[in-house]
């Protein structure tokens, strides 16, 4: 099992696959995470230090440390994820710190892996960078046999640059690039793409995390020429001035136009939202057509704990969360019904 993305998502989404592995439903997990993130104590530090982009990396790391439900191991774990609110480590937290030391002492694989073996991740999981190259993210508008650059940097994009600004712009017409081209990919990323059974795109800020991860030709190319059945953990709710008025369908032709190749299954939050107050431009994802070449699967997927807000938070928090413990049960669910018609790929 491979999943494609970083930030929150994807660290909630393998928070839920971690007891599919404990209890050998599936033989492996890992995360392919992107080396872009330039926000908050990430950016820092790559400006200051010249290291990877930790945040992504760490916070993946986190969720599928062996110390969750152990009570000394709980609280080395929140000391890592303790983010300081003064001083000369005001915004960073002590894990982003932790691994740009391993990094600056090591390099980045060997620092991943140090790390992984201090927070006990099982033998059969890991974190691996999409690239050992740190990158910087861009978004430019391709229109009217015009590109043009909207804008640099993956926290300015995320928060600040409006990628609707013209109405006649349609879904997908912004498109992801890196000032540094076409990066190679980190060998081990290779590797765990050809060994997948299942790739998974996971949730997360359109532009911020999921379409970054899945630009990169390279990756684009390894998971066209996959045998590796292609799923989708819908985001929750789409992004103001960035996919508003995007359908769920919008979404997923997006996704494809990247990787090369159709989706199989598709997993989206149905009917069930949360009590929050939405801005404009802020909607929870739906599909509109019932007719797909996907298979779609609604179900109620919002966690009722909804995030709190510290003011130790050096970005915005997401405003609702996937509930891992449903995703879960219904992976699990998929797949067992996978293994009973006889084939790991039946979609």
């Amino acid at each position: 099992m491979v999943i494609l993305g970083g930030g929150n998502g994807t660290s909630r989404l393998l928070k839920a696959m971690v007891p599919l592995l404990k209890n050998g439903e599936i033989e492996s997990l890992h995360a392919l995470v992107l080396n872009a993130d330039d926000g908050g104590s990430t950016g820092r530090l790559r400006e200051q230090y010249n290291v990877s982009a930790m945040g992504d990396l760490t916070k993946c790391l986190m969720a599928l440390s062996g110390f969750h439900g152990d009570i000394r191991g709980e609280q080395l774990l929140k000391a890592l994820e303790h983010r300081y609110d003064r001083g000369d480590f005001a915004g960073h937290t002590l894990r982003n710190i932790f691994l740009t030391s391993l990094e600056k002492t090591s390099d980045l694989d060997a620092g991943i892996a140090m790390m992984a073996r201090i927070l006990q991740v099982p033998k059969e999981a890991g974190v691996v960078p999409v690239t050992i190259t740190p990158l910087t993210q861009q978004v430019v508008i391709e229109f009217a046999g015009q590109e043009n650059l909207l804008g640099e940097g993956q926290h300015l994009i995320s928060h600040q640059v409006n990628l609707q600004a013209d109405p006649k712009w349609q879904a997908g017409d912004v498109r992801v690039k890196f000032v540094e081209g076409e990066v190679p990919l980190n060998p081990r990323a290779i590797e765990a793409l050809i060994e997948a059974d299942h790739v998974i795109v996971a949730p997360g800020h359109t532009y911020g995390t999921i379409l970054p991860t899945l630009a990169l030709p390279a990756l684009g190319e390894a998971v066209a020429r996959s045998e590796a059945k292609l799923w989708v953990v819908m985001t929750l709710l789409t992004t103001p001035r960035q996919t508003s008025g995007w359908s769920g369908e919008d979404f997923v032709r997006v996704y494809e136009s990247y990787l090369g190749r159709e989706v199989n299954m598709v997993l989206t939050n149905g009917g069930e939202t949360a009590q929050v107050e939405l801005v404009a431009g802020q909607e929870w994802v739906k599909f509109v057509d019932r007719d797909h070449n996907y298979e779609l699967r609604e179900e109620g997927l919002v966690d009722k704990e909804l995030p709190k807000a510290q003011k130790e938070d050096a970005v915005p928090r997401a405003i609702v969360v996937h509930d891992d413990k449903k995703i879960s049960e219904i992976l699990g669910e998929l797949l067992k019904r996978q293994k009973a018609k006889g084939t790991k790929l039946e979609g």
